[in-house]
């Protein structure tokens, strides 16, 4: 399987592994490249046997992810509907999607993640943090969102 052509990572296979390595901007923001890029790693690993294991790590030891693109939150509903109507964002879609792969996932966290980047390791099967370097934070609380 080919794992080229990603904007805001690199991936690369040895063996049943493949190491994702996120790098967009100065902080890996989740914008609409990022969850392209994920939709389309997501579709090759749905049908790729020969990856076992998924690992996430980012360049900038900084930030694994930092967060949703705040500007793709005019999305939102801000009325109340009922459960059966609810749409999920793009974000929520991509990462219901990366749960599911048959792949055990990785993350493998440096630096911040925060928002939509903490979604992120939390839709992955495990998660390790390097002491005194990681950083979680979920800043919708204190957006009221």
């Amino acid at each position: 399987m080919d794992y080229k052509n990603f904007q805001t990572f690199t991936a690369e296979q040895k063996g049943g592994i493949l190491t994702v390595d996120i790098n967009f901007g100065p902080v890996n923001v989740q914008g609409q490249e990022m969850l392209a890029d994920l939709s389309s790693l997501c579709l090759r690993l749905e049908r790729d046997r020969s990856v076992k294991v998924v690992v996430f790590q980012s360049s900038n030891p900084g930030y694994w992810v930092c967060h949703y693109d705040t500007n793709l939150l005019r999305d939102m509903s801000e009325e109340a509907v009922p459960r059966n109507e609810v749409k999920l964002l793009d974000l929520q879609s991509v990462l219901e999607r990366l749960s599911n792969v048959p792949q055990a996932t990785i993350a493998k966290i440096e630096g911040f993640a925060r928002g939509g980047g903490h979604e992120m390791a939390l839709a992955l099967d495990m998660r390790f943090a390097a002491r005194g370097k990681a950083k979680f934070m979920q800043m919708e609380v204190g957006m009221g969102i």
